[in-house]
């Protein structure tokens, strides 16, 4: 998924943050980690840190079809880290001029301490795509108690 991810980034956003892709570290689990995760949640055998505790600078999160580019925030901002969330569907491809295969649905967001998610703009946007916001907020807020969670677990 990276591969295409990349090749998606040059294809249609050439100018965009592709270098933090490449530099990030790339974490994929898969059905199992996930479920694991989450009975450990769910069990409370996993606590959850706040994120300031996770060490991780810059890394790519993939689960399925998602991938979320986490990347710490150095600004004085109550932000601790800034994500992209890159979602591979075959909804955006008859959007994309250059690659006619999957295409990627972006929403950027930042998140604090506690994890709570506030939705940013992005400028990986296709001309005729239509961004929901309230979609938008929906599909961060399924995916944030496992992110949450994959912090914990890799937090000292």
């Amino acid at each position: 998924m990276l591969k295409r991810l990349i090749k998606f980034l040059e294809n249609n956003y050439p100018n965009s943050n592709i270098d933090d892709y490449l530099d990030a570290r790339y974490i994929q689990l898969s059905n199992s980690q996930l479920k694991q995760i989450a009975n450990a949640l769910n069990n409370k055998e996993l606590l959850i840190k706040p994120a300031s505790s996770c060490s991780a600078e810059r890394f790519i999160f993939h689960f399925g079809d998602t991938a979320i580019l986490v990347q710490r925030d150095n600004s004085r901002s109550t932000a601790i880290y800034q994500a992209e969330f890159a979602w591979e569907t075959d909804f955006l491809a008859i959007h994309s001029i250059r690659n006619k295969g999957k295409g990627f649905y972006f929403i950027a967001f930042e998140f604090d301490d506690d994890y709570q998610a506030t939705l940013k703009e992005t400028d990986k946007k296709l001309k005729s795509q239509i961004k929901n916001i309230e979609k938008d907020k929906e599909l961060i807020d399924k995916t944030m108690p496992i992110l949450k969670g994959f912090m914990s677990a890799i937090s000292e």
